[in-house]
């Protein structure tokens, strides 16, 4: 998916798997549309740049961490679109999505975790080696 000036991708296991795609659908519908509406309007207009921002964070190795902690209505707000017409728009959320820079202008998505669910250290340590581990095994060149 193309939006603002970075290219969104997601990472395809050999086995044509998605961990974004699974991470995804594990979500409830509010957190898909917080999720898909928060990674079109900011992290695929700031790109890498977002790390700059309270939105994302470099975890070392060419892995990314996009943090989305506000509601529908706050992201739509930040990003000046219309808020979507979705019951409980004021409800903020707690969501990492993982990622790294390739081939230029290229975000590739690598997966993410509800924080909200669970929020334990030793839960999220597990989910960035994964992370580190998704990127290892798609061996892709990392950018900063």
């Amino acid at each position: 998916m193309t939006q603002g000036s970075w290219t969104l991708t997601y990472l395809e296991l050999s086995d044509g798997t998605s961990p974004y795609e699974t991470f995804l659908k594990r979500l409830n519908p509010y957190q898909r549309v917080v999720v898909t509406t928060a990674l079109e309007s900011i992290l695929a207009v700031e790109g890498i740049a977002v790390c700059r921002t309270e939105w994302g964070k470099s975890l070392g190795g060419g892995l990314y961490e996009f943090r989305i902690r506000r509601s529908l209505r706050a992201i739509a707000d930040y990003a000046g679109l219309p808020v979507p017409p979705v019951q409980d728009a004021a409800r903020p959320v707690l969501i990492r999505v993982f990622f790294t820079v390739h081939a230029g202008r290229v975000i590739v998505l690598l997966g993410g975790f509800d924080k909200q669910r669970r929020s334990s250290a030793s839960w999220q340590d597990k989910q960035i080696r994964r992370a580190r581990a998704l990127l290892k095994e798609s061996r892709m060149e990392p950018r900063s």
